[in-house]
């Protein structure tokens, strides 16, 4: 369930979104239904996108008007050009995955920043 931007995030998120300069450009990989980049679109003004698995996560995100693509953080990251993201995130999501180290290495040349 995606919490409302004005509503409290889960405790880890906030920890997250607290890290994040206002205005900031951010790729939230395994972005779920998009919560968090919903709340730091809201709260710190972030253009922020995201890449989810799952069919119903990327349905929900976009519902709630977010830039959210169906994608595989596995072998969908390579397309994104290097330095693209101020933030690249990943929450509960590496563990999921095949290829951790091409997955952060990834993350790594996508954005100045990994989180």
């Amino acid at each position: 369930m995606m919490m409302m931007a004005n509503g409290n995030l889960r405790v880890d998120l906030k920890l997250i979104a607290d890290m994040v300069e206002p205005g900031s450009r951010v790729l939230d990989v395994g972005c779920g239904e998009g919560a968090l980049l919903d709340w730091l679109g809201h709260n710190k003004n972030v253009d922020g996108r995201g890449i989810e698995l799952s069919m119903a996560g990327v349905s929900a995100a976009v519902s709630h008007g977010l830039s959210v693509i169906q994608g595989d953080a596995d072998t969908d990251l390579k397309d994104y050009p290097s330095g693209a993201f101020d933030y690249v995130i990943l929450s509960q999501t590496l563990q999921a995955t095949y290829e951790p180290k091409t997955v952060l290495s990834h993350m790594l040349r996508i954005g100045r920043r990994a989180i």
